[in-house]
């Protein structure tokens, strides 16, 4: 298309400005001292300001048919807003209602660990988003505890965004915090697990 050539015509132009640029500014450093090549480094100035010259009117004859670096950087900033939000809710896509990872619970005892992930503390820096790395910590104590199966990660993910109505990490850093757990955390957090099971929900 006429309008991509155009496009690179443009950004070629633009890197040989700032090479040229680059040039003339040492080629006007070095013409200004007294040496024997000084009338050599003065023609050579002359010779690279014309390029910068020339790169400089074909950039403005360019710029109606062509974006400035401006309004691209600002494309790519909302490109990447638009993408950064497209991804934070994709965890919240629906699942089968039946599915639970929960295995050998009472339904009191559901809805306790139901309670107790959804007010884990979220992100330090985004109220919005899991703590993942204690989120990891509760399912991997619930699992040493055989009361979750861990075994389905996508389905899984889904399911704890549904509980904790919060974002979730993408797959990779989902199924990393799960795989680098740290252990002696989720001791911790199994000796706390152990005495919520037995308690009562609180009516």
């Amino acid at each position: 298309m006429q309008e991509d050539r155009l496009y690179h015509i443009d950004r070629a132009l633009r890197t040989t400005l700032r090479i040229a640029a680059l040039v003339t500014f040492v080629l006007l450093i070095l013409a200004s001292l007294s040496t024997s090549w000084k009338e050599v480094f003065t023609y050579g100035f002359y010779i690279t300001g014309c390029v910068c010259l020339v790169c400089i009117i074909g950039r403005i004859c360019l710029s109606p048919f062509v974006k400035s670096e401006e309004e691209e950087e600002f494309e790519q900033k909302v490109d990447y807003i638009l993408q950064k939000r497209a991804k934070e809710k994709a965890p919240n896509m629906p699942i089968s209602s039946d599915f639970s990872p929960l295995r050998d619970l009472t339904s009191f005892q559901e809805e306790r660990v139901i309670n107790i992930l959804r007010g884990l503390p979220p992100h330090a820096s985004d109220p919005e988003q899991i703590n993942m790395a204690l989120m990891a910590q509760y399912l991997t104590a619930l699992e040493r505890l055989g009361k979750i199966d861990l075994t389905d990660k996508k389905s899984l993910r889904t399911w704890v965004a549904q509980v904790t109505q919060k974002n979730v990490p993408d797959s990779s850093h989902f199924n990393d915090a799960i795989r680098n757990v740290s252990l002696s955390k989720v001791a911790k957090a199994r000796r706390k697990l152990e005495s919520y099971f037995w308690l009562p929900v609180q009516r």
